[in-house]
């Protein structure tokens, strides 16, 4: 619907496992590459894992076409048969005639035996190759290592290559298969894509489809990494809803907005990306902001109110010239946090004065005029003083307080609005959803969206760094020497670090010393890393020293 909108001449992002859109990471080269040097040395299983979605299939479809002409091929994308169907299946994808009625596992078995001993007098590679694995029972994982038995003194007569997702790695690792995982000579296990690799993703299924511009922006490519995980099949189902999106839209270029709504349509809420200022964190550390706001004001009042309130029963008004502060100001210096106790030990002397003055005052008023000896005021003096400085420490205290609560409400606030370690906001704040916005001019919204993609493109992406260890071949010739002769004959890559590799037929994992005093210190997907006398060095996954 869009192909001719944007100059491609078919659908790049379709689902299906077309070979010529199979985009070659360096973890897909790899896997090809494993894969085809146990074909060659005439392993018996070879195993491929992955997540769903992450290109097994295409995988598979790239290695049949660069396979060797003489090699016989029976592909099953369909394994969920028993142990009778999937032999039959077998002898109709190698043209095996058979009968068909009477079928028994021995008729059929010694069947595919002649066939496989016929291919080799001729010269003729047979290889199996098994599609979602993981349904594979038991019994007829049982089946297939039986088949394999047949065997010359140097090479299996059938190869079996079982492509699956993880949980065919939890299967093969049930006791009653154990024969048949000793006999897998290589596993690997396809990761997600990265940020850089899923621009080339895309990029390269648009060329594909004769398309040289980029049709994604940088704030959509983030985006699409983020939605997706970096699984291929999830990115071809982005970026075609995107595409319907935009053209619809008439815009020649794919934006985060554009990609934010494809992910709905496509995709389904679970993978919908929630708007920063919905998200139930976001939320109740905004509540929780409020609250010690609140619990601040009123402590700050109340502690005014009784100041006032001192005031007004010694029977004076309060000083007008002292105003409570409640805006979110600095600290005030010494002199402005004494300025109220002056103020209060003012009104202190003042009230002292009215004391004394009333106290006269009743004095020539029970002496009828006349002139008597002044009553002595030291008792009224000290007890005025003394509420004086008690009003003083409670004002100071109050302001203590006060400045306590601004300060917890500066930090609660900035909780709220984490940002990053570069002074910007954090990547989770740039997913807004601007269809939410009321009241704003297009003009507005269109300058405010693109200072958001401009952001999310310029937000630096880690690159992967490589393990950098230097191969056995290049280190000193005396490390070389005191090296012990080792044959990896298995190597079981898995990124939840449960590899492990067969070193002269013994299995041995990570931290493990695998021969003389060689430690084995990491696994990686396509070499081991070892050491000795404290020297690290790696030597290829399968192979012999």
């Amino acid at each position: 619907m869009y192909q001719a909108f944007y100059g491609l001449n078919e659908a790049p992002f379709t689902i299906a496992p077309d070979p010529k859109y199979l985009f070659l990471s360096q973890q897909h080269q790899q896997a090809i590459n494993h894969l085809q040097y146990c074909l060659r040395e005439g392993g018996g299983f070879v195993l491929l894992t992955g997540e769903v979605g992450t290109g097994k299939t295409t995988l598979s479809r790239r290695l049949l076409e660069q396979l060797p002409e003489n090699t016989q091929v029976a592909f099953i994308l369909n394994p969920t048969l028993s142990s009778q169907e999937l032999l039959a299946t077998i002898c109709d994808e190698l043209n095996i005639r058979y009968k068909k009625t009477g079928l028994t596992l021995k008729y059929l078995t010694d069947k595919i035996q002649q066939k496989l001993l016929k291919n080799h007098e001729e010269d003729i590679n047979t290889l199996l190759i098994i599609d979602e694995a993981q349904h594979l029972q038991p019994e007829v994982l049982e089946q297939l290592r039986l088949l394999t038995n047949l065997e010359t003194n140097t090479r299996k007569l059938l190869q079996v290559v079982l492509i699956g997702q993880p949980e065919l790695q939890q299967l093969l690792q049930r006791r009653d298969l154990r024969q048949l995982a000793q006999r897998i000579t290589a596993r690997y296990h396809l990761l997600p894509l990265t940020r850089k690799e899923v621009a080339a993703y895309i990029q390269h299924r648009l060329t594909v489809a004769d398309c040289g511009r980029p049709l994604f922006n940088g704030g959509a490519i983030s985006l699409i990494h983020k939605i997706s995980k970096g699984i291929p099949r999830l990115i071809n189902l982005l970026c075609d809803r995107a595409l319907t999106t935009a053209y619809g839209n008439n815009d020649s270029v794919v934006n985060r907005k554009t990609v934010l709504t494809a992910s709905q349509q496509a995709l389904g809420s679970e993978y919908h990306i929630m708007p920063w200022w919905q998200k139930p964190q976001v939320l109740a550390l905004s509540i929780a902001a409020n609250l010690v706001i609140v619990v601040g004001l009123a402590y700050w009042f109340g502690g005014a109110g009784q100041v006032i309130g001192a005031d007004l029963a010694q029977g004076h008004e309060p000083d007008k010239t002292v105003s409570v502060e409640t805006s979110d100001k600095p600290v005030a210096s010494n002199s402005e946090v004494d300025a109220p106790a002056n103020a209060i030990e003012h009104q202190a002397t003042s009230a002292d004065q009215q004391v004394a003055a009333k106290t006269s005052e009743a004095s020539s008023e029970n002496t009828g005029g006349k002139q008597t000896t002044p009553p002595n005021n030291t008792d009224i003096g000290a007890n005025a003083e003394l509420q004086a400085r008690i009003e003083l420490l409670e004002a100071k205290l109050a302001q203590e307080e006060a400045s306590k609560a601004r300060q917890q409400n500066d930090i609660t606030t900035s909780r709220v609005e984490p940002l990053s370690t570069n002074g910007t906001q954090s990547s989770d704040s740039l997913d807004f959803d601007l269809s939410q916005l009321e009241g704003v001019s297009e003009e507005l919204l269109a300058k405010f969206s693109q200072a958001v993609e401009e952001t999310a493109y310029q937000q630096p992406v880690k690159a992967e760094q490589p393990v950098q260890v230097p191969s056995l071949v290049n280190m000193p010739v005396w490390l070389q020497n005191q090296v012990p002769s080792m044959q990896f004959e298995v190597h079981i890559f898995a990124t939840d670090g449960a590899g492990w590799v067969r070193v002269n037929g013994r299995e041995r994992y990570e931290g493990d010393i695998v021969a003389g005093d060689v430690k084995l210190e990491s696994i990686l997907q396509d070499k081991v890393i070892l050491s000795l006398n404290g020297e690290q060095f790696t030597l290829p996954a399968l192979s012999t020293w």
